[in-house]
């Protein structure tokens, strides 16, 4: 007998991984693209030694979303 194949989930899961991974994808996008959700796909991601990116990329970007918030209320 031969094993299945990978089916068009996994793959979906396994680009969306590799874009995450490689900075291309934020966490939400990937997640959508491979069909769960972000708490799903943090499971997977871990599973996959593949480091969160969570909060702003840097200072400067973490003053801007903080004007941002600061300017809404």
């Amino acid at each position: 007998m031969t094993e299945p194949g990978p089916t068009e989930t996994d793959e979906r899961l396994v680009a969306a991984v590799g874009q995450y991974a490689l900075g291309e994808l934020t966490l939400g996008q990937a997640a959508e693209r491979a069909n769960c959700s972000r708490f799903e796909l943090c499971e997977r991601l871990r599973a996959s030694s593949v480091e969160l990116r969570l909060g702003s990329a840097d200072d400067e970007t973490a003053r801007r979303e903080l004007d941002v918030v600061r300017a809404v209320r």
